[in-house]
């Protein structure tokens, strides 16, 4: 992560500098956890058709019994591994937002972290993340089981952003002539309309596509008014986790 990165997640804190109250993790037998992280380690180099049950065997020194005690098979294994891959930095946006909701006072606080987020989860940087998401999209089609599986992850994480949505639209920080469901699927597409300017070399500034999620949000689903926003523009001049 590069430090101005860091400098935007470090802006995800409560006033007085402590990060809010995490919901707790659930914890993962330590076996299942090094197979999982191992394969997703060499999907990073090979194809999912291409990873080998003895290849993650031997990089992750776990048994094939072992293997067969947490998972019905080799492909269950890297299934699993693919739905990680696809969720993982949407699970940490939704989590971001919770501390956002924790932590923010007002409906000014709010969008300004908002757009800390969007300008940190849109980075050029991220173009291999996005490409990997639509891969796993397109497997979907011609692999029905996996279709199964992935439709079921993606409810999961619409469920997460949905409920976010919702806290907000109670707090009446967001609109509530909107179906969170529907919030929650466009504010997810966000990162797949970015990958498609992105062909080849990115057609839209990382400003300019940031400026435009930031109306979207605040003027499309939080209902701010156009002076709204421009006061944020302003805060963002002198603020320094938005200073590069």
């Amino acid at each position: 992560m590069n430090v101005h990165s860091e400098k935007r997640r470090e802006g995800f804190q409560s006033k007085n500098g402590r990060r809010p109250r995490e919901d707790k993790l659930v914890i993962e037998h330590p076996t299942r956890a090094r197979l999982l992280e191992t394969t997703i380690e060499l999907l990073e180099k090979q194809s999912p058709d291409e990873v080998q049950v003895d290849s993650i065997l031997r990089a992750s020194g776990v048994s094939k019994g072992s293997l067969y005690h947490h998972f019905e098979d080799g492909r269950a294994l890297i299934d699993e591994a693919l739905l990680r891959k696809f969720s993982s930095g949407v699970d940490e946006h939704a989590r971001i937002i919770g501390q956002i909701l924790g932590s923010a006072d007002t409906q000014l606080e709010a969008a300004l972290a908002f757009r800390l987020l969007t300008i940190d989860s849109q980075r050029s940087e991220l173009r291999a993340r996005r490409s990997s998401r639509m891969a796993k999209i397109l497997r979907a089609e011609r692999d029905p089981a996996f279709a199964e599986k992935l439709s079921l992850e993606q409810i999961r994480l619409n469920a997460s952003f949905s409920a976010q949505i919702l806290r907000m639209q109670e707090k009446g920080w967001f609109r509530d002539d909107f179906d969170p469901t529907a919030g929650a699927l466009l504010i997810q597409s966000y990162t797949l309309g970015r990958r498609l300017g992105q062909i080849t070399a990115d057609i839209v500034t990382e400003d300019a596509w940031n400026a435009i999620i930031f109306r979207i949000i605040e003027q499309g689903l939080m209902g701010l008014t156009v002076e709204a926003s421009a006061s944020l523009d302003a805060k963002m001049l002198t603020d320094p986790r938005f200073i590069k």
